[in-house]
């Protein structure tokens, strides 16, 4: 829906560049792998980071690729 893209994007601010470019590429349905090979960290790396965003309540999976397709 259009208010989850606007709490996404302002999410995206509040982040770190490094943060910022994991959670887009969570929201686009990577996998934690590919993440992690695309940003040079580990899967287990992605995972904290993404269980530290979800303790915050700050990430949700949102697959926007099939919107752009």
């Amino acid at each position: 829906s259009v208010e989850r893209k606007i709490d996404f994007e302002r999410l995206l601010k509040r982040l770190s560049p490094r943060d910022r470019r994991i959670a887009v590429l969570y929201a686009f349905g990577h996998t934690q792998e590919e993440i992690g090979a695309i940003v040079g960290l580990s899967q287990p790396t992605i995972h904290r980071v993404l269980a530290n965003m979800n303790k915050r309540g700050e990430i949700w999976r949102v697959n926007y690729r099939e919107e752009y397709i």
